[in-house]
C-alpha cells in the first residue's frame, strides 16, 4: 500500500484563489471541493493561491463574518475574492500543502501596475513549486496562470494540465485573457481543458465540464427532483452576482411586463454585488415577491433549488455555470440565454432547459408566456435536466483527468 502511495505524481495547483489559514483554511468553496475529490489520484498536492490575510475583518465593514464563512463586499478594490468558507483541519486532504502569495491586481491603474512589479515574486514562487512536482494544474484566466504558462514552455519534461474556466468561443477584450488564449492554443505540449472547444482547435484541447456534484449528492437530490410537480403556482431563482454583465435588471423587467403574474409564487435572489441595493428598490414595484438571500452555504442553497421550478441565467457571457448543474439534479429547469458555452448542453434538441431566443426581457418574457401555455411539458423537461446533470459528477471528471494526463 505504501508503495503504491509513492507512486502517485506529485501536484502543483496555479491559481488565483484566495486562501486564508487560521485554524483550518478560508479557501472559495467550489474550487476547494474540486480538489478534494480529485486529491486521491496524488501523493503531494501544492497548491498557490492568493494569501488575503491582511484583508480579513478587524472592526470594518469590508466583509461579512459568520463562524463558517467570509464575504467580501469591497467589489471595487478586491474583485477577485467572493465567498470563502471555512474548512476545519479533518476536512482538508492529507496531502495538500497551501503556499499563499500576496494579493495585487485590481480595477485602479495603481492596482494594476503593481503586478508588474511583483511579477518577479509570483515568477520565483512559482517556479519553486512547479520544480517540485510532477504535474502542473493551472486555473485561468489568471496572472499566476499565465506566469505558469510562460514556465512551461521552458519546462518540457513536466506534465501541464491548464484549466480554462472563462468562455473559451469568446473573443474578450482583455489583454491579458486574450494572451493566455493565444498561448494556450500553441502549447501542443500541454493538455487544456475548457468547456466548450472549437472544432478547428488542436488536439490537446479538450471540451470538459466543470464537476460540482458526487454521486451520492446527485443520486439524493434526485429523489427531490422526481417528486417536484408543476400543477400549482411556480417559483424562480436566480444565483449569481449582482452586477451589470450578469443580467439581473434584464429579469427584472422581464417580470414588470408580465400582465398576469397570480401563477408566480415568488423569485429566489441568491447572490451579492454592487448593484443590489438598485436592485431591491427596482424590485419593490414589482407585483412578483422577490426575496433577496444574500449569499448562502451549500446547505441552504439546496433549500432555494428544492423550493424551486426553475432557475434563471440571464448574462452574456459565462463558461458553463455550475449552478446550472447543482439545480438541474433537483428537477429545477434552466432558462438560459443563447451563450453558445451553454446552449451546446442545454437547448432544443436535448429538451432539458429553456434558451431565450437573445439578450433582452421581451425574450425572458416570451419565455414566461411559454410556460403558462405548456405545462404539461415541464415535468419532462424538469426529468432531462436531472439526468443531463449526471455528466457533472466528480468521479467522472476524475476518470476523463486521469485517461487525459495519463496518471
Amino acid at each position: 500500500m505504501e508503495k503504491d502511495i509513492k507512486r502517485k505524481p506529485r501536484l502543483a495547483i496555479i491559481s488565483d484563489t484566495g486562501m486564508y489559514l487560521n485554524g483550518g483554511i478560508f479557501i472559495f468553496e467550489p474550487v476547494f471541493r474540486e480538489v478534494q475529490n480529485f486529491s486521491h489520484l496524488f501523493s503531494e498536492i501544492y497548491w498557490l493561491g492568493y494569501e488575503i490575510k491582511k484583508y480579513i475583518p478587524s472592526g470594518n465593514n469590508k466583509f461579512d463574518q459568520r463562524d463558517d464563512m467570509f464575504i467580501i463586499n469591497s467589489y471595487d478594490k478586491y474583485p477577485v475574492f467572493k465567498r470563502l468558507k471555512k474548512y476545519s483541519r479533518h476536512e482538508i486532504p492529507s496531502q495538500l500543502n497551501l503556499f499563499p502569495v500576496k494579493f495585487s491586481g485590481g480595477k485602479s491603474i495603481l492596482s494594476k501596475s503593481l503586478v508588474i512589479f511583483f511579477s518577479p515574486y509570483y515568477f520565483i514562487k512559482i517556479l519553486m513549486i512547479i520544480m517540485k512536482s510532477d504535474i502542473v494544474f493551472t486555473r485561468g484566466p489568471s496572472i499566476p496562470a499565465l506566469m505558469s504558462i510562460l514556465i512551461s514552455f521552458f519546462t518540457p519534461r513536466k506534465k501541464y494540465w491548464h484549466k480554462y474556466a472563462g468562455n473559451w468561443q469568446l473573443d474578450t477584450k482583455t489583454t491579458s485573457y486574450r494572451l493566455q488564449k493565444w498561448l494556450l492554443k500553441i502549447i501542443s505540449t500541454s493538455k487544456v481543458i475548457v468547456n466548450n472547444r472549437n472544432r478547428t482547435d488542436s488536439k490537446h484541447i479538450y471540451s470538459l465540464v466543470n464537476p460540482c456534484l458526487s454521486e451520492n449528492e446527485y443520486n439524493c437530490n434526485k429523489k427531490y427532483g422526481l417528486l417536484k410537480k408543476f400543477d400549482n403556482k411556480l417559483t424562480f431563482c436566480y444565483v449569481g452576482r449582482l452586477t451589470k454583465n450578469k443580467g439581473f435588471e434584464l429579469l427584472l423587467d422581464s417580470i414588470g411586463k408580465l400582465k398576469q403574474t397570480n401563477w408566480i409564487e415568488k423569485l429566489h435572489c441568491v447572490g451579492d454585488g454592487p448593484l443590489k441595493n438598485k436592485y431591491f428598490s427596482l424590485s419593490e414595484s414589482l407585483c412578483v415577491p422577490i426575496c433577496f438571500h444574500g449569499l448562502l452555504d451549500r446547505e441552504e442553497l439546496n433549500k432555494i433549488y428544492q423550493d424551486s421550478h426553475f432557475i434563471i441565467l440571464p448574462s452574456q457571457s459565462e463558461g458553463f455555470p455550475k449552478v446550472l448543474a447543482e439545480a438541474a439534479s433537483f428537477g429545477t429547469i434552466p432558462i438560459i440565454t443563447p451563450i453558445a458555452s451553454v446552449t451546446k448542453n442545454i437547448n432544443k434538441e436535448t429538451n432539458n432547459g429553456i434558451v431565450m431566443y437573445d439578450f433582452s426581457s421581451d425574450s425572458l418574457l416570451e419565455v414566461y408566456l411559454n410556460i403558462m401555455d405548456n405545462r404539461s411539458e415541464l415535468t419532462s423537461i424538469s426529468k432531462n435536466a436531472i439526468y443531463f446533470s449526471k455528466q457533472f459528477l466528480y468521479e467522472k471528471y476524475n476518470k476523463r483527468i486521469k485517461t487525459i494526463l495519463n496518471i
